[in-house]
């Protein structure tokens, strides 16, 4: 997997998007973005595209960190995976 390590770079177009509304979609919700990878898997027959964004402060409850990444999953799309740590 080839990983992306400043996303301020990316030129994946998908990568570039997904990274601005994980932005603004935390920012909205008063969490802060600590560090995220972004990675791209060259296997065939398709591109798997994924970001692991770490955020402050974690959640308490594991249904709220789920509620979280289902909410921000919906608003990316499928493109991209999301993991949040």
């Amino acid at each position: 997997m080839k990983i992306i390590k400043n996303p301020a770079t990316v030129e994946d177009r998908d990568l570039a998007r997904a990274y601005k509304i994980a932005l603004k979609f935390f920012a909205e919700r008063g969490f802060k973005v600590k560090k995220v990878r972004m990675g791209i898997s060259p296997f065939a027959p398709t591109h798997k595209k994924s970001m692991i964004v770490e955020i402050s402060p974690f959640p308490k409850h594991i249904v709220d960190l789920v509620h979280l990444k289902q909410d921000l999953q919906k608003r990316i799309g499928k493109k991209v995976g999301v993991t949040l740590v």
